[in-house]
């Protein structure tokens, strides 16, 4: 394995931020779009907003938003100093 410098590694750990961020905003997006469309068709059909029926469909929703709430967590309340840690001590070995 290579040595890095400092640098090198910040750099390296903040792109695989950014790229963990982007994957979270564009699933949110389509989480949000993907939900509005199912949400004013079934407004239009049946006139209500009830998603606490637990259909198929309900149901993927719930899921689907428990995923995102989970990554969201990891992304911005996880503390990402300890990789940083870890990463110096594997590297000093």
């Amino acid at each position: 394995m290579e040595n890095l410098t400092k640098t090198e590694i910040d750099y390296s750990m903040a792109q695989a931020r950014v790229n963990q961020l982007k994957k979270f905003y564009v699933s949110l997006l389509l989480f949000i779009a993907v939900f509005a469309i199912y949400s004013i068709r079934k407004y239009y059909k049946t006139g209500e907003f009830n998603y606490l029926d637990f259909n198929n469909v309900s149901v993927i929703f719930w899921v689907w938003a428990l995923i995102l709430g989970i990554r969201a967590v990891k992304i911005f309340f996880f503390n990402h100093d300890w990789e940083r840690k870890m990463m110096n001590k594997e590297l000093n070995k």
